[in-house]
Order: structure tokens, then C-alpha cells, then sequence
């Protein structure tokens, strides 16, 4: 079960000091001593967005958005948003019939179904038509290459100068119209004119509501983008291998095809498929200060490190000696995190991790939400996914993210 699970390290980062050890990565994205280091070409796309603060500004901006993924508002955008674009998307899918099924690209559908929780959770309107939908859908995906200029294989200079490109036309079509919505609102809500409950809960919303003068005018822009697409890369990336790692699970242990209805099964080869693949295959960080680690490993103040999230989540030592391989009932070492290292550690894990992964924690009763993953498997596999024998899924040639360009299924029950 190792379906091309290795990852070329990109030239740029080759001869800089790389940690891969578990246990230093996590105390490195825990400690003080070091600050963001990744991002530096993508700044134009993130530029003082979240992901890339550090300090002060970075708990104050968390504490604000971390309202976006409270247990209301995450059961909110499951029922509300995801779910009932999952099934718009499956009736209307752009699919070829064939005698074996329905044949479609699982790349652009996940993409497509993914649509309107990004949507929602950043305030972006004019995504609820199929035109609307195929614009939004286009555009956000080429925002995404100009945001990951860092993995690119394509001269970085041309990357971002397309990306900027299509980011002009997706303030101009999308964000700016919907920002200046919610601009209104936040006008009327200071007015008195309407109430709090009135107020959208998206991230355009809380920046308008709660806009520090020291913010540039354009942040907005790139705190949204790096939602955008953070809500949908990792689970676009992540999904069409869990696909193909159960197909290859199931070949091997036909007695749990019928797991694949069954939502908890389907959470523990999610969980299982994102420690194996993650959105970002490293991290950087600078020393801010001359350091030495737990381990007795030393850096110097401004050093440029780069954590190896591929070999770290692929440690025997704590995995397992079959650590390389997929096995969805894996034990893992840490309970609250058997996705390893790939949503982070520290002050900068993940903040909409939840989004992917669920709320299994019960506060008040006994409702949660299954997240993205889960919900969006339950759909694929309730319509039949498999592949299609003749015509095997290609991986990226165009960067070094661990992902496919293309992933042709047949849909069995639709």
C-alpha cells in the first residue's frame, strides 16, 4: 500500500538545514525561538494575513477569527453549505454515461462541491448560479498557483505575475462586490439600524467589524485569499488519495468494501491519508535567537530551517514498522492527532482544522459534524466510486505538491 508515496525535495530549499525527526519538528512549531519562514515569494497573495504572523498580532487575529469555526458555525456551514452542494453537485454533474457508469475527473468535482463552504466561510457572493460556480471555481483555482509559488516547477517570476493577474479578476468579479456588502452592513450595524444577529459570520464580516487602522487597505484581499484557499487545497489534495488508497485496501482486504459506508471507517482512512499527504509537504521557520534543542540539536539566530513533514509523519518509531504504508486502523502515538504533524503544532496549527477533520468533541449534547472529508466520501462512495480500470489517475507535473491533475472514476449508482 504505497501508491508513489515519495516527495522530491524542491532545488530551493534542498541546501538549507532540514529537521525531519517528529519530536524536534513539533518542539521547533511550539517554541518561541523561531518565526514563520515560509511564504516569502507568496507574500504578495498572504502579505500580514494570518498564516503568516507571528507574536501578539498573530494570537489577536487567531482569538478574532477563530469565531469562524465555532460549534455553531461549523454545523451551520456543514448543514447549511456542504451538504446541500454536495448533492446539487452530484445530480448535476458533468459526467459522460458509459455502460460501466458514470464517468467523470474527481480533481474538479471535489473542487466544485467544495465551492460554497469557501464561499461561506469568507463571505464571497455570486457562487450560487452553475456560471457562477465554474467562474468562482476557475479563478480561486489560479489564485491557488500564484499563492503556492513556492512549489511551482514554472519559473516563479511568470507564477506570480499570472496569479496577480487573476487575482484582479477576482476582486473585480467577486470579492470587491461582496466586501462592499458587508462594508454596508457593518455601517448599518454601528447605525443601529440593524442587530448582531443580522450580521453574516464569514471572515469579510469580522475583518469590517473589527478593522485595526494599522491595516492596509488591501488585507482583506489576502487574508481572504489564504482562506480560500486553505479551505479548499487540503481537501482537494487530500481526497483523491484516500480514494485510491482504499481502492487499493479493499483489493487487498475485500471483506471491508462494505466499510465504506460506514462514516467511521471512512474518518480513520481520512485521518490516515493526511498523514501520509499533506497540503504542504514542509514548513520553514527562521531562529529568531542562537538555540539549542531538546535533542542537543543547535541553530543560530537567523537561520532558515526547513521541517520535512514527509519523513517526521512516516517515523517507525512511532508509526509503526509498516509507517510508509496506509492502514486505516493504525494506533497512532497521539490520539488527539493521527494526522501527525500535517495541520501543525503550536500557535500556528491549523485554525480551521475542524473544517476537514469534524468536531468530534461534544460540548452541550450529542451533535457534531463529520467535516469535509467524511462528507464528501460518504456522497462519492454512496454513488459507487471506483476507477476506471483502463485510464489511471496522473499526478501534478506542474509543482511539487503531493497531488493529482487528474483522478478518472466511474460513478456506479447515480
Amino acid at each position: 500500500m504505497t501508491h508513489s508515496l515519495q516527495w522530491t525535495v524542491p532545488p530551493w530549499i534542498a541546501d538549507l538545514p532540514q529537521v525531519s525527526d517528529f519530536a524536534e519538528i513539533d518542539e521547533i512549531l511550539r517554541s518561541d525561538a523561531f518565526r514563520q519562514g515560509s511564504h516569502q515569494k507568496s507574500r504578495p497573495f498572504f502579505g500580514d494575513s494570518l498564516l503568516v504572523l507571528d507574536g501578539a498580532e498573530h494570537r489577536a487575529r487567531r482569538r478574532l477569527e477563530a469565531r469562524l469555526f465555532t460549534k455553531a458555525a461549523l454545523e451551520h456551514y456543514e448543514r447549511e453549505a456542504l451538504i446541500p452542494v454536495i448533492r446539487r453537485a452530484m445530480a448535476e454533474n458533468e459526467g459522460t454515461p458509459t455502460p460501466a457508469g458514470v464517468r467523470i475527473d474527481l480533481v474538479p468535482l471535489v473542487r466544485t462541491m467544495l465551492h460554497r463552504i469557501a464561499a461561506r466561510v469568507t463571505g464571497i457572493d455570486g457562487v450560487d448560479t452553475s456560471a457562477g460556480v465554474t467562474r468562482f471555481r476557475e479563478l480561486v483555482a489560479r489564485l491557488g498557483e500564484g499563492a503556492s509559488v513556492e512549489w511551482s516547477v514554472r519559473d516563479h517570476d511568470e507564477v506570480i505575475r499570472e496569479g496577480l493577474a487573476y487575482r484582479q479578476e477576482f476582486l473585480d468579479e467577486f470579492l470587491l462586490p461582496s466586501e462592499a456588502r458587508r462594508a454596508e452592513l457593518v455601517r448599518r450595524f454601528r447605525a443601529g439600524e440593524i442587530g448582531r444577529e443580522d450580521l453574516p459570520t464569514d471572515l469579510l464580516t469580522l475583518l469590517h467589524l473589527h478593522r485595526d487602522p494599522a491595516w492596509d487597505p488591501e488585507l482583506p484581499w489576502r487574508e481572504t485569499a489564504f482562506y480560500l484557499v486553505a479551505a479548499i487545497q487540503t481537501t482537494t489534495i487530500a481526497l483523491p488519495h484516500v480514494v485510491m488508497h482504499l481502492h487499493e485496501w479493499v483489493a487487498c482486504h475485500p471483506g471491508d468494501a462494505p466499510r465504506t459506508a460506514d462514516p467511521e471507517f471512512l474518518r480513520l482512512a481520512a485521518v490516515e491519508t493526511l498523514r501520509l499527504h499533506q497540503p504542504a509537504p514542509t514548513l520553514l521557520r527562521f531562529a529568531t535567537r542562537d538555540v539549542t534543542l531538546s535533542s542537543g540539536r543547535r541553530f543560530h539566530e537567523g537561520e532558515r530551517i526547513v521541517l520535512m513533514f514527509v519523513p517526521a509523519n512516516r517515523d517507525t518509531a512511532l508509526f509503526g514498522p509498516d509507517a510508509e504504508e496506509f492502514n486505516p486502523f493504525r494506533e497512532p502515538p497521539d490520539r488527539r492527532r493521527p494526522w501527525g504533524l500535517t495541520f501543525g503544532a503550536g500557535s500556528h496549527i491549523c485554525l480551521g482544522r475542524t473544517l476537514v477533520t469534524g468536531l468530534s468533541s461534544r460540548v452541550d449534547d450529542d451533535s457534531g459534524t463529520d467535516g469535509t472529508m467524511v462528507t464528501l466520501l460518504a456522497a462519492l462512495y454512496g454513488a459507487g466510486i471506483t476507477l476506471v480500470p483502463d485510464d489511471m489517475p496522473q499526478k501534478t507535473e506542474s509543482s511539487f505538491h503531493d497531488s493529482y491533475a487528474m483522478f478518472p472514476v466511474l460513478f456506479t449508482r447515480m
